[in-house]
């Protein structure tokens, strides 16, 4: 009798813990804020300035690909859009941008049938230095679709990380410029604002 008063006390007292965690647990924040000159603050660590109407700013809540990025749908059909991201962690391991072009390429939007052909290389200035600017072309024949992204690669302390914007058309479809202008104009408004974690050790 007296184990299972033990037992019963000791459930009694794991349940009423657990709700006294939920009562203190705080709704998720947002990872970002705006600032009174307009930019954007991004886990207090990245600054930018927004891009115009239409973008819509998604980050990811699991295990992806990239660390934030934006999001615009385009005049015309499926799968008329255009998407940039940054991202912390680029596929491959090379520290030369030519090779980790290279290697991010094998992986890049892995889950399409878009076989991507280099169409520009090109050194650029982006934050922390000089960069790699690669402009690549997809198609995909079976589902009448092609994509083109620009890739850029750039250094983050010793570590390669990428910006990409990919902007989808039907096969027969023109791509619109303004998208990668306002894809480099963020860019060149993206400022670190401390050292990443593998910079402190």
């Amino acid at each position: 009798m007296n184990k299972k008063r033990v037992l019963i006390v000791l459930f009694l007292g794991i349940l009423l813990s657990s709700f006294v965690a939920c009562a203190t647990m705080q709704p998720s924040e947002k990872p970002y804020r705006v600032t009174p000159k307009g930019t954007v603050v991004y886990g207090g660590e990245f600054e930018f300035e927004l891009p115009p109407a239409g973008w819509g700013l998604f980050w990811p809540e699991g295990d992806e690909e990239f660390a934030f990025g934006f999001i615009r749908k385009d005049p015309g059909p499926f799968p008329s859009q255009s998407v940039f991201a940054y991202d912390e962690e680029p596929f491959g391991s090379s520290r030369d941008f030519d090779e980790r072009a290279t290697e991010f390429l094998k992986r890049f939007l892995w889950n399409s049938n878009l076989q991507f052909k280099v169409l520009e290389k090109k050194k650029v200035q982006a934050p922390g230095g000089e960069g790699l600017a690669v402009m690549v072309e997809g198609k995909d024949p079976v589902r009448k679709e092609k994509a083109k992204s620009k890739l850029i690669f750039l250094k983050r302390g010793e570590r390669v990380v990428s910006f990409y914007l990919t902007q989808w058309r039907e096969i027969d479809g023109t791509y619109e410029p303004s998208a990668f202008e306002v894809f480099d104009k963020f860019v060149s408004s993206f400022r670190y604002l401390k050292k990443s974690f593998y910079e402190t050790l």
